[in-house]
């Protein structure tokens, strides 16, 4: 029996995990997301590197993405369904600023 992922709170080990997961099983499957203190991200963007602590993303209508710790992330979302997650919802990133 399958069953889906309905998590909305979501670690940022776990957020890193998807990115990796991304990067090497779906790169076709874009991400946005709203840094601490910023508005959402205008475009979905292709995970291109994910590091020890963040990433670096590939947005095809302004570039190359930094994000150089992950856990600014408050919000994000993927534009198809993957692993549980489903297209176009706003997951929460739990705050870690012990990471």
């Amino acid at each position: 029996m399958e069953t889906t992922v309905n998590k909305t709170l979501i670690s940022v080990l776990e957020l890193k995990r998807l990115m990796v997961d991304l990067l090497e099983k779906r790169p076709d499957i874009c991400i946005r997301f709203r840094l601490l203190g910023d508005l959402w991200a205008v475009h979905f963007m292709r995970v291109m590197r994910v590091t020890e602590k963040g990433a670096v993303l590939f947005d095809e209508h302004t570039g190359l993405v930094s994000v150089g710790d992950l856990k600014f992330v408050m919000q994000f979302e993927i534009d198809r369904p993957f692993q549980g997650f489903q297209p176009y919802y706003h997951y929460e990133v739990t705050p870690a600023f012990n990471v």
